[in-house]
C-alpha cells in the first residue's frame, strides 16, 4: 500500500499565506488486526521452514477472486469493469513469481462476474452495514469490496486506501486505487494480508520512527506496538516485526518519506547500526517505485496458507479456456465505421466471436475515453448486443475488449456510429426493440433477429416479399426478458426486398430485409 499526499491548504485569517498540510494514504489494517491471524502466519512459517509448504512452484495455481462494485443508495458512484479488468492484470503481475494467478469467479447464485448489487451508503462511504456485506458474499473466493470511501475504523494515521478485515476475511478498497497500474500495490499489499503476511514495519503503524522521537537516531527496543524491534544483523528475525528474515527491517520509513523510494534518513537499530530497508516491498509504504515485489520467503508463505486448511474453501478446480487472447484487428462487423444507423434506440452492435473468449466488454460512449456522464459498459457472453437508451442525433465510440475469468487485458478494438432522429416504433407489449442482421443479407450468411424484451411473451415470425406472398414462417417462439437471439433460415430467397413481421397476441412489428446474393 503506497501513500498518496493529500494537500490541505487553509489561508491564514488575515493573511495570505498558505499552509500545506500532508495526510498520508495508508493501509487500514493495524497492528491489532495483524496480531489476530499471527498464528496462521507462525504454522505458515513454520512449515515453510520444515519444507512442508511450498508445493510445485512451476505449476500456476488459480485462485477465485469476485469484485463487488458497491455504489450509493441511488446506485451511482459504481467503478466501471474496465479499470477491475485492468487492475485483474496488474493484480497477476505483482503475483506472477508466487506461480499464483486470480481469476473472476461468477457467485454460484447470480451468474455475473462481478457483483452490481449492492447499493447502500453506510457501505459505498463506510462499511457500517456487514450484514449486508456478508449477504453478498461469494462462498467460494476472495471477496473484494470496492467502494467511494474505505473505513476500518483503526487509529492509524492518514487516509485509509484499502484493508484487509481479519474477522471477516474480505477486501475493502477505494474505487480510486483499482486503476491497473503495476506501479501501484495497494490491492496486491492487501491481498499479502489476506494471506497471512504483515507490514515490514508491523508495530510503527501509528507511530513512524523518525527525528522527532526521543531516542533518534537509534531505535528502541520495543515498537510502539508492544513488538521486538528488529535488528540489521538478523539475530532476532524470526521474532521481531514480520518474522520474515528475508526482508529487512523498516520502521514505517515510508509513511513521510520524500516519494523517491529511496530511505536515506539516517535512522539506525537499537545495536546502533545503520538501517538498510527494503523500500520496494510490496509490504512496506514506500511509493513511487518502479516495481514492488514480495520477498523470496514472503512468496513460500504465501503459497503455504494457499495450502493449509484456512483456504481450503477457495475453489481450486478452474482451468482458464486461454491464457492469451488475441485480438482480430477486424473484429468489430457492424455498424460500419462512421455508419448512420437506423434506429437511435434500437442499436445492433456485432463483432466476431474470439478464440479464447468466455466474455466481452462493451463501452460506448459520446468521447473515445469513455468517462463522460454518458458512457455505458456492459459484460456480455454473446457477440451483438442490443442497446436501446441512446441519444438521437449524436455521434457515438464504441469499444469491444475479448476476455475471459482470466484474460481480462486483451487489446480492444474500436468505432463509431451516429445515431438519426427515427425512433424504431414497438407496438408489442414486453418489446423494447428488435433488430434483423445482417442486413443486406448476401451469399452465405444467415440473418438473425436480435430481440430485447422487458418481460416474456408468445410470438410468432412471418416472412413477405416485396408482393405480399408469405415466403416463411414459425410459430411457438417463447420471447424471454433480456436478450433473445433467433435464426432466420431464409437461404433459398432470391435477391430482393423482403418484409419480416413478429406477431403477439397484443401487436405487431416489422422490419425490413434486403437480400443480396
Amino acid at each position: 500500500m503506497k501513500k498518496i499526499v493529500f494537500l490541505l491548504f487553509a489561508v491564514l485569517f488575515g493573511g495570505a499565506l498558505a499552509v500545506a498540510q500532508e495526510e498520508a494514504g495508508v493501509c487500514g489494517v493495524s497492528t491489532a488486526d495483524q496480531l489476530l491471524y499471527e498464528q496462521r502466519l507462525l504454522d505458515n512459517l513454520d512449515k515453510v521452514n520444515s519444507g512442508q509448504a511450498v508445493s510445485d512452484r512451476g505449476a500456476t495455481q488459480y485462485v477465485p477472486v469476485h469484485f463487488h462494485l458497491v455504489g450509493d443508495a441511488s446506485g451511482n458512484g459504481k467503478i466501471k469493469e474496465v479499470k477491475v479488468l485492468d487492475q485483474l492484470c496488474a493484480l497477476n503481475t505483482a503475483f506472477a513469481e508466487t506461480d499464483i494467478q486470480f481469476y473472476l469467479s461468477p457467485r454460484p447464485d447470480q451468474g455475473t462476474l462481478f457483483n452490481y448489487a449492492i447499493n447502500a451508503t453506510n457501505v459505498y462511504s463506510n462499511q457500517n452495514s456487514w450484514f449486508t456485506m456478508h449477504s453478498h458474499r461469494h462462498p467460494n473466493a476472495v471477496n473484494i469490496y470496492i467502494v467511494d470511501e474505505a473505513v476500518s475504523g483503526n487509529n492509524n494515521p492518514g487516509i485509509t486506501l484499502a484493508y484487509y478485515s481479519p474477522p471477516r476475511d474480505w477486501i475493502v478498497s477505494r474505487k480510486d486505487r483499482i486503476n491497473g497500474s503495476t506501479t501501484n500495490s495497494t490491492l496486491p499489499h492487501e491481498v499479502g494480508h489476506f494471506f497471512s503476511l504483515d507490514h515490514t514495519f508491523i508495530g510503527w503503524e501509528s507511530n513512524p520512527f523518525d527525528p522527532t522521537d526521543s531516542t533518534w537516531p537509534i531505535a528502541p527496543a520495543t515498537s510502539p506496538g508492544g513488538l521486538p524491534t528488529e535488528r540489521m544483523n538478523g539475530t532476532n528475525c524470526n521474532t521481531a516485526a514480520d518474522k520474515i528474515c528475508d526482508t529487512p527491517p523498516d520502521y514505517n520509513f515510508g509513511l513521510f518519506d520524500n516519494n523517491d523510494c529511496v530511505y536515506d534518513g539516517g535512522a539506525k537499530d537499537p545495536l546502533g547500526v545503520d538501517v538498510v530497508t527494503m523500500e520496494n516491498n510490496m509490504m512496506g509504504y514506500f511509493e513511487n517505485c518502479s516495481e514492488y515485489v514480495f520477498s523470496p520467503q514472503q512468496q513460500n508463505v504465501i503459497q503455504a496458507d494457499l495450502l493449509s486448511s484456512s483456504r481450503n474453501y477457495l475453489d481450486n478446480n478452474f482451468t482458464p479456456a486461454a491464457t492469451t487472447i488475441n485480438t482480430p484487428v477486424s473484429m468489430l462487423v457492424a455498424p460500419i465505421n462512421g455508419q448512420t444507423v437506423q434506429y437511435y434506440d434500437e442499436v445492433l452492435l456485432e463483432w466476431q466471436n474470439v478464440p479464447g473468449a468466455t466474455y466481452y466488454l462493451l463501452e460506448i460512449d459520446i468521447i473515445n475515453t469513455y468517462v463522460s456522464p454518458f458512457s455505458k459498459s456492459f459484460i456480455v457472453d454473446t457477440n451483438s448486443k442490443l442497446v436501446t437508451d441512446l441519444v438521437a442525433n449524436r455521434n457515438y465510440y464504441w469499444r469491444v475488449r475479448p476476455i475471459n475469468e482470466y484474460v481480462t487485458c486483451a487489446d480492444p478494438r474500436q468505432s463509431t456510429f451516429k445515431t438519426p432522429l427515427t425512433s424504431g416504433v414497438r407496438t408489442i407489449e414486453g418489446l423494447t426493440a428488435w433488430q434483423v442482421s445482417p442486413n443486406p443479407v448476401r451469399s452465405g450468411a444467415v440473418p438473425r433477429i436480435f430481440i430485447e424484451a422487458e418481460n416474456n411473451f408468445d410470438a410468432a415470425i412471418q416472412v413477405f416479399d416485396a408482393t405480399g406472398q408469405l415466403v416463411y414462417e414459425q410459430n411457438g417462439i417463447t420471447v424471454t426478458t433480456g436478450q433473445n437471439v433467433l435464426d432466420l433460415p431464409v437461404s433459398t430467397l432470391q435477391n430482393g426486398l423482403y418484409f419480416v413481421s413478429m406477431q403477439s397476441g397484443n401487436g405487431q412489428a416489422v422490419r425490413k430485409l434486403s437480400v443480396v446474393r
